[in-house]
């Protein structure tokens, strides 16, 4: 390994379930024992991610800069980065890690060090939706209702997930929306409607099993209201990667997304629920970033 390379990492103290405090203290010994040239900023709010990547990129040293967190600081590390001839890596360390779960990134302390020091930069694309990137999934329905849930928690993790899902779901009446994909309306009510650049929420729930993140294309899975009953087949298609065999699911993959108008205020963004400006418009950015993924 390069010793003057420098390998600059932003992490997020309070993503996820767990002490990334104390995961990195573990983290730093298996990295010396790598001999990697390091330096550490600490977030501390929304947004800071963001403001620590383009202070970073405007220096215009080479490093690799290395988002540790979830989703969301992922998100926020990657948006400044878009374009860019600089290097990102991930250590997932949130709720879902959806990105990282699809592309093999280790989440364990010794692997992440061989991750970092054997792994290959490769481009993969964005989402954009009007003036903001996503680089897993977005979308409105239910999905986005549960991030809005789990963004008002004092509680993180897959049980939280568990929990609003549960509490929200008999209940839950669909929305109505009207979109376009490439140009094709679409309309009526549904349960959720995800446009996917990678092919998982997180957790291996997979609401876009052929989704690519280098394929220059985004995938559009709607899922419109069905009958109660066939709930725990739904489930099970989630994490079996065949929801889109459903009759009452349609797949589509495209470029180009217009929503025209959507009944319910909630939308997510990686996971992170937001209000969204309609019409909005969501397009493809291809081969937006370059992201370390480990060695096959």
């Amino acid at each position: 390994m390069d010793r003057a390379l420098k390998y600059v990492f932003i992490i997020n103290p309070i993503a996820g379930p767990r002490n990334n405090l104390k995961f990195w203290e573990k983290l730093e010994t298996y990295l010396a024992e790598k001999d990697i040239n390091l330096k550490v900023k600490f977030t501390k709010r929304s947004g800071h991610a963001t403001h620590l990547a383009e202070k970073r990129l405007a220096k215009k040293k080479e490093a690799i800069i290395v988002s540790l967190g979830g989703d969301g600081t992922f998100n926020e590390v990657a948006s400044a980065l878009v374009n860019s001839t600089a290097k990102l890596a991930h250590i997932p360390r949130g709720s879902g890690n959806g990105l990282a779960r699809m592309l093999k990134i280790p989440h364990s302390a010794k692997k992440i060090a061989d991750y970092l020091a054997r792994g290959k930069a490769h481009k993969i694309d964005a989402g954009k939706v009007n003036d903001r990137y996503f680089f897993c999934t977005a979308g409105f329905g239910f999905d986005a209702l549960i991030a809005y849930h789990f963004s008002t928690s004092s509680s993180r993790g897959l049980k939280s997930y568990v929990f609003y899902t549960l509490k929200s779901f008999f209940r839950y009446k669909g929305v109505e929306a009207d979109f376009e994909l490439d140009g094709e309306r679409y309309s009526g009510r549904f349960f959720t409607v995800t446009i996917a650049n990678a092919n998982q929420f997180g957790n291996n729930a997979f609401i876009a099993p052929k989704a690519e993140v280098n394929d220059g294309c985004l995938d559009v899975t709607m899922i419109r209201m069905f009958p109660r009953i066939l709930t725990p087949f739904v489930a099970l298609a989630l994490f079996g990667k065949w929801i889109h065999k459903f009759s009452f699911v349609e797949t589509r993959r495209v470029k180009h997304i217009k929503i025209n108008s959507v009944s319910s205020p909630y939308f997510h963004r990686d996971g992170d629920a937001e209000e969204c400006t309609l019409p909005a418009e969501i397009s493809v950015i291809p081969s937006a970033l370059n992201l370390i993924v480990p060695e096959e």
